[in-house]
């Protein structure tokens, strides 16, 4: 899950009003995609926390980025390798490698862990659904945070991230919202696709139109969750996999995930239907793909296993922390045919 509470930066929280940076582009068609069947896929009422990062780690946001983003971790295990080691992915590598994903349904509880000078009180939840739509990963994340601030007084952030991915790692379809006091800081949204020579391209409608190119070996949220999770279970220490997940008007990101401790469960599973199901931990540090990137935007830890739920959340958000428990989950059954 990445999806994956990925990108929530500092202000975004602490804030209740945001500064974006504008960009300039020209307008550009919508890229044709599966547009029919994002519409049927992506009702209002599936709530979803695609890439949720848990762990006792830390998440530390230095740029503004949405907290969709800061949880969506997801992953092509061959992809993935391909991209760490900079060469460009084999379509064909990509068609099969999240068939160890589940559908989930998770709700998060979140507290305030620390807190700084200015943060007075913080809590909220997270829900986080996934569904299986024979052809495609159906991601929907809500995130909502109340907080108190000594400057700002009482903040309630909230954050509605949803993404339609095909299995085969070559199309997205996304849409982030982020709302303070139920004013709206920031719309992005568009299609992204990849073609058979691994040419990417994304085709924003918001925040304004245009269009840029995804660097070869670029992953999508569930292709990127499925390459950390291959990696763990192959005992790979560390990948560099190039991610777009459509949180944010910039395109591709570069991460730098290390994994270690995986095995199984040592302590009691969170969750009945994670019961047997290894895990291991996982850090992730996400860096702007510009020349002076030498410090990460943001980074994040989180337990993983071995299906792709997530649990042990730590954001870190510079002036508090917040700590995210799973308070249910359910995994619907899958489908016996398509």
């Amino acid at each position: 899950m990445t999806a994956f509470l990925r990108r929530h930066a500092r202000r975004v929280l602490c804030h209740p009003a945001l500064t974006f940076r504008p960009e300039k582009g020209s307008p550009s068609a919508a890229a044709a995609g599966s547009k029919a069947l994002i519409s049927e896929a992506l009702t209002p009422g599936a709530l979803f926390l695609q890439g949720l990062a848990h762990r006792p780690w830390t998440l530390r946001a230095r740029a503004p980025r949405t907290v969709a983003a800061a949880l969506l971790l997801v992953a092509l295990p061959s992809a993935c390798l391909a991209a760490a080691s900079g060469s460009p992915t084999p379509p064909s590598a990509a068609r099969t490698t999240t068939s160890a994903l589940v559908g989930q349904r998770a709700l998060y509880d979140l507290s305030l862990a620390e807190s700084g000078g200015n943060t007075l009180s913080a809590s909220g939840n997270m829900t986080y659904v996934v569904r299986d739509t024979c052809s495609a990963w159906s991601t929907q994340q809500h995130l909502d945070i109340q907080s108190a601030t000594r400057n700002g007084g009482a903040v309630n952030m909230v954050s509605d991230y949803t993404t339609l991915e095909s299995k085969d790692g070559r199309h997205l379809v996304f849409r982030t919202v982020q709302k303070s006091n139920n004013a709206v800081l920031q719309v992005v949204s568009g299609e992204a696709s990849i073609d058979a020579l691994g040419h990417g391209v994304v085709e924003y409608e918001k925040p304004i139109k245009k269009t840029l190119k995804l660097p070869n070996g670029t992953l999508f949220p569930m292709a990127h969750t499925a390459a950390i999770l291959a990696a763990a279970q192959r005992g790979t220490p560390s990948i560099a996999p190039l991610l777009f997940d459509g949180t944010g008007p910039d395109g591709a990101q570069e991460t730098y995930i290390t994994l270690l401790g995986w095995g199984p469960l040592k302590d009691p599973a969170p969750s009945p239907a994670l019961a047997g199901q290894p895990a291991g931990r996982v850090h992730v540090a996400f860096f702007g793909r510009t020349p002076d990137s030498i410090l990460p935007d943001y980074e994040i830890g989180m337990r993983y296993f071995a299906n792709g739920v997530s649990d042990m959340l730590d954001m870190d958000f510079g002036d508090f922390r917040m700590r995210g428990t799973l308070h249910s989950l359910t995994l619907p059954p899958r489908a016996a045919r398509c």
